[in-house]
């Protein structure tokens, strides 16, 4: 485990962070984009390549006692209307670590926020991180970082994971509340080198109490990660609010990094937020109105898992939504 880096670092003020807000708020709700009626589908990442957006997404059958994730691609041409295209990170009987759960999120995308969710290449490769596990069910502990890598990371036969897991909650250097599951991970080049390290790693993880936190870990390379910081870095659990905070993704607006997450406290509602921070350390939390939250029938039981893109001047928000009819769905939120 690496220290955090000493900072000097100014506090993200009130009015930074009303003004971060403004930029990223989506208050136009358009609804379900990718809805199927046997599966549950979830965690949307988006990206663009070659002037095309395509999202990896997971699902989950709805018997999911005999089922678990597995990773998915969709294409688009507008973020709106998307078209499937086939399956990339599929369940299997070879009994390894990450036989029956495989959830894969998009990561080295360029972090800017008028980036356009580019995917940046690395080592001549494209990487694809991933909850791992080998149980069936929903979630079930423990669960692994797992990383595949692929030359064409649009084409569904390509991906080949590595043999072991980057990160394992049982890890000798496992910080407090982390020693249970690790779940989702957004890894990003630092075009800023806050921690010193060129790449990093933001994901959120489970420990004896059931919360989840998110935490940091870095790399010189992109595939070998190191936990960087002594606890998390994201924590509304022990200062006494008692929310979970799980699912991060990063963009940097000039030199302040917006963290979004979702936020669930004692089995209410789950909504979106963000944080922000100038050293990827400390954190200042937004205390404003959700930029996500269920508002609708068909969102009445979460509107959670955030994944941002900005494009032509227009935000584009994905969610997930669940309701009280046994449906969870990926959602679009937009800027008016």
């Amino acid at each position: 485990m690496i220290p955090f880096k000493q900072s000097r670092c100014l506090q993200v003020t009130a009015n930074e962070m009303k003004e971060i807000y403004e930029k990223i708020k989506t208050p136009k709700k358009l609804g379900p984009v990718v809805k199927w009626e046997n599966d549950f589908t979830d965690s949307a990442t988006v990206f663009q390549k070659d002037g095309v957006f395509y999202m990896y997404f997971i699902s989950i059958s709805k018997d999911v006692s005999v089922s678990g994730y597995e990773t998915h691609l969709a294409r688009s041409e507008d973020l709106i209307h998307w078209t499937y295209v086939g399956k990339i990170l599929k369940r299997n009987e070879l009994d390894r670590w990450d036989s029956k759960q495989c959830a894969g999120y998009a990561s080295f995308l360029d972090i800017a926020y008028e980036g356009g969710g580019r995917l940046e290449q690395l080592n001549g490769n494209y990487y694809i991180p991933y909850l791992a596990g080998n149980s069936d069910g929903y979630e079930p502990d423990p669960l692994y970082m797992g990383l595949a890598k692929t030359k064409d990371p649009v084409d569904p036969a390509s991906f080949e994971r590595f043999l072991k897991p980057i990160l394992r909650p049982e890890d000798v250097d496992a910080r407090p509340y982390e020693g249970k599951t690790l779940y989702k991970s957004f890894m990003f080049r630092d075009p800023l080198n806050t921690t010193g390290y060129p790449y990093v790693n933001v994901y959120n993880a489970k420990g004896e109490d059931n919360g989840e936190r998110i935490f940091l870990a870095v790399s010189e390379d992109g595939e070998h990660w190191e936990r960087y910081g002594e606890h998390a870095v994201l924590d509304l659990i022990s200062n006494g609010q008692g929310t979970t905070v799980a699912d991060p993704q990063i963009i940097l607006i000039g030199d302040i990094y917006v963290m979004l997450y979702y936020g669930s406290r004692n089995c209410e509602a789950a909504y979106d937020s963000f944080a922000c921070s100038r050293d990827l350390a400390n954190w200042t939390v937004w205390e404003g109105e959700p930029l996500v939250k269920s508002e609708y029938p068909f969102e009445n039981g979460h509107a959670h898992k955030p994944w941002f893109i900005r494009y032509n001047g227009k935000n584009y928000h994905f969610y997930c939504a669940v309701n009280d009819q046994n449906e969870r769905f990926i959602a679009l939120a937009v800027s008016e």
